[in-house]
């Protein structure tokens, strides 16, 4: 049984709107009363957007007033935005986070608020919700992933066959003590992925784990539609999230280069391996990730660079492999390769001078820099092992510099430019390889 199956209908069509008879407006405190109260309506115009509607009575108007403006003038303090809770005609009520309502044109009586949703949560109970603890993702629209079992249509004209057609079907990776399905449905245009809870693979982190890989891999801004979080008690937490449309162009960005459906082996492998990574790593106090992890930004960042000018894409792939690298790089690999005792001797020598001492203080930070082994020169060490191509090494020698100082790049396309990016696209991508192989957390 799947959770989703009753919700995706009523949640993904877009655009699609939920009448709520009941809606409140709460302010950033629990134990304080709703700031508004009244009727009013969900639509969900895009793949990305939810907005409300609201036609709102204030349960004191002189509070309410100085509340929506204190919401405007401080939008990065949450407590100072609203919380909006609405019930539909069915009886669901809905949980629509964060907001900050505005005033809907200029009213001439009442309050008609408007404003705009992060998402959208239920809770989910009875025969339609899954008996099993884990997690049931949809993506829309349908990502292009290789599948190892095929699914078949027939068509028929009274029992006679006449045309047979087939897709890919499902395909199951075994990783972290668990099971995870991707599947396709022969009546929408959606990836289905669900999976059971383990040790390893555990609430509420598995919902946002399982999509960080898809994004590494297929250079892509992929998160999923719907979200069932399964408790296996009879009890589901649903969720409605934007979904970013495809973008154009962001394929230099994919971890994976090959073609996903033509080399399946290998991208599930390779999927398997990140998530691994991910579920594995650990912050300061000990504690799993439930926010995006750092490798995973990097990707989300340079996929967002594909979209922007030559220079900020070039910027922003020799940051990135600067920042895998230093990952990568153990204690032992960031010492320097001079002698401590000569730095010291240096320091020594630079102190003891009796010059201009701005000039001394500048150069006293240059020696101290010179205690830790550069990028570039850890970049060598790796060619040197095989690990890079001595044209990656050239490729972020030419360029970090350069654009780091302001130099631009060419606003089109040419012969050489167009080798360094790819060259610097390429290093982003072996050194990820390599921190994937070590386990690096």
């Amino acid at each position: 049984m799947r959770t989703l199956d009753f919700w995706k209908s009523r949640l993904t069509a877009v655009p699609s709107t939920i009448e709520c008879p009941e809606m409140r407006l709460l302010s950033g405190h629990d134990h304080e009363p709703p700031v508004f109260l009244g009727s009013g309506h969900i639509d969900i115009t895009s793949l990305t957007t939810i907005d409300f509607t609201m036609f709102a009575t204030p349960s004191d108007g002189s509070d309410a007033f100085r509340r929506l403006v204190r919401s405007r003038e401080n939008p990065y303090e949450v407590f100072d935005q609203f919380r909006l809770v609405a019930t539909d005609f069915d009886g669901t009520e809905w949980a629509g986070g964060w907001t900050r309502p505005e005033f809907k044109g200029i009213p001439k009586f009442g309050w008609p608020l408007t404003g705009k949703l992060s998402s959208l949560m239920t809770q989910a109970t009875g025969p339609s919700v899954s008996q099993d603890s884990g997690v049931e993702l949809v993506f829309q629209p349908k990502l292009r992933l290789p599948m190892d079992k095929r699914m078949t249509a027939t068509f028929s004209v009274d029992g006679e066959e006449i045309e047979r057609r087939h897709s890919a079907g499902r395909n199951i990776v075994q990783v972290l003590n668990s099971e995870i399905k991707f599947f396709y449905t022969p009546s929408d245009d959606s990836l289905w992925v669900t999976a059971k809870t383990s040790d390893k693979l555990p609430h509420p982190y598995a919902e946002n784990w399982i999509g960080e890989p898809l994004r590494v891999l297929l250079g892509q801004l992929v998160f999923p539609r719907l979200v069932a979080r399964n408790f296996g008690n009879g009890k589901a937490h649903i969720s409605l999230r934007p979904s970013p449309p495809r973008l154009i162009n962001s394929g230099i960005a994919a971890l994976f280069q090959g073609e996903p459906v033509l080399d399946g082996k290998q991208f599930w492998e390779l999927y398997a391996s990140l998530l691994t990574l991910i579920a594995e790593a650990r912050d300061g106090q000990g504690q799993p990730g439930f926010e995006a992890h750092k490798i995973t930004r990097f990707y989300e960042e340079l996929i967002q660079a594909t979209q922007g000018s030559r220079w900020v894409f070039c910027m922003t792939l020799a940051s990135t492999a600067e920042a895998i690298a230093r990952m990568l790089m153990s204690p032992d690999e960031q010492r320097s390769d001079f002698a401590e005792k000569d730095i010291q001797g240096l320091k020594d020598n630079v102190s003891a001078w009796k010059g201009d001492e701005k000039l001394r203080v500048r150069v006293m930070g240059d020696i101290s820099r010179a205690g830790q082994r550069s990028i570039g020169k850890y970049l060598k060490d790796l060619v040197q092992r095989n690990v890079l191509e001595d044209r990656h090494e050239r490729s972020w020698s030419a360029v970090r510099n350069a654009v780091m100082h302001g130099n631009l790049v060419s606003p089109w396309a040419t012969e050489e430019e167009d080798k360094r990016l790819l060259s610097l696209a390429d290093l982003v991508h072996s050194l990820t390889r390599d921190l994937i192989r070590k386990g690096i957390r």
